[in-house]
């Protein structure tokens, strides 16, 4: 039998469990972690048998089509992402004592930011060419951008202000507008005169996943649900199928309204601004790399008179521009 964990030193094998039931409850289950550990299903359930004797408890529930962690396996979870988080932020500050090796910076952002001219990532990245870093930057929506900061597995992130998550802090980079609209083959769309609210309330809406509805009263009158999206792209491919209504960023949306793909509705009175934020670890002594980033994300709204931070006050993480606050 084996001994359980606390009563001996954690060992290498341990440790080795403990990142395949890290990868397990990231990817939602043992059958989706096969690929991302590269062994055969029964190899896992094997590992993870193993590490429950050494705990001496049951971490998760698992059937064909059921995962779900036990009150057990969500604090060994917990403790493993930050015991891992741990080990690797040593590793990158060690390589910075040792010099001259690369260090690593793991950047998450949304989706579609390549259009907005405010965005600073562009100019703050290439700020960085003279640093020896070996840059890793993944596309994400909000929520998984967040969450993965909180688990270590981002150093930082770009994500729209709607909500501030527990153990995070926010620094406001800049603002983009966003814009009630509607597909080609939406009834609204050929409309010579704009649909007063009472008529936008007949119509289906896509949701944004990551945003509270309620923050955006105010802007258009209360609609019912019809899809809910995670990605701008997502949100633009539901309003041309011409069932819905949505809202979309002003730059992105542009080439599409020249095309004749998407019409603005009520631009004078449907409109609302979403700060734009860089997120990372509360309370976290930065790596040197974060460091850099920031600064040069500060610098890089700065100098262009077109990226500068918003200065409107946030509640809610949207800024109105003039409109009452929700």
């Amino acid at each position: 039998m084996s001994t359980p964990i606390g009563t001996t030193p954690v060992t290498d094998f341990d440790l080795r469990l403990l990142r395949v039931f890290k990868t397990i409850v990231e990817e939602g289950g043992l059958k989706a972690a096969q690929s991302a550990l590269g062994v055969s299903l029964p190899t896992i359930s094997k590992q993870l048998s193993d590490l429950e004797a050494r705990f001496g408890a049951r971490l998760c529930q698992r059937g064909p089509r059921q995962f779900e962690l036990t009150p057990q396996g969500e604090i060994i979870y917990k403790a493993a992402a930050e015991l891992f988080s741990g080990i690797e932020q040593f590793q990158r500050e060690a390589d910075q004592v040792r010099g001259g090796q690369r260090g690593e910076l793991r950047v998450g952002i949304i989706d579609n930011t390549i259009s907005d001219p405010n965005c600073p990532l562009v100019a703050a990245l290439q700020s960085l060419q003279g640093a020896d870093l070996h840059l890793r930057l993944a596309v994400l929506d909000p929520d998984t951008v967040q969450q993965r900061v909180v688990e270590g597995r981002l150093d930082i992130g770009l994500v729209p202000l709607y909500r501030k998550w527990p153990g995070l802090e926010y620094r406001t980079l800049y603002a983009e507008r966003m814009y009630l609209y509607c597909g080609r083959m939406h009834p609204l769309f050929a409309r010579d005169s704009e649909p007063d609210e009472r008529e936008l309330a007949t119509h289906a809406f896509v949701e944004h996943g990551y945003v509270d509805g309620r923050e955006l009263e105010g802007f258009a009158a209360p609609a019912k649900t019809g899809a809910t999206a995670w990605q701008v792209e997502a949100v633009a491919i539901l309003l041309m199928t011409g069932r819905f209504l949505g809202y979309l960023p002003q730059h992105y949306a542009a080439p599409f309204e020249r095309q004749g793909k998407l019409r603005r509705l009520l631009a004078a009175t449907s409109g609302y601004q979403s700060s734009v934020a860089a997120v990372f670890k509360a309370g976290a002594q930065q790596s040197r790399p974060v460091r850099r980033l920031l600064s040069a994300l500060h610098d890089a709204c700065s100098a262009d008179h077109g990226a500068r931070p918003a200065t409107e006050p946030v509640r809610g993480g949207v800024t109105t521009g003039g409109a009452p606050q929700p």
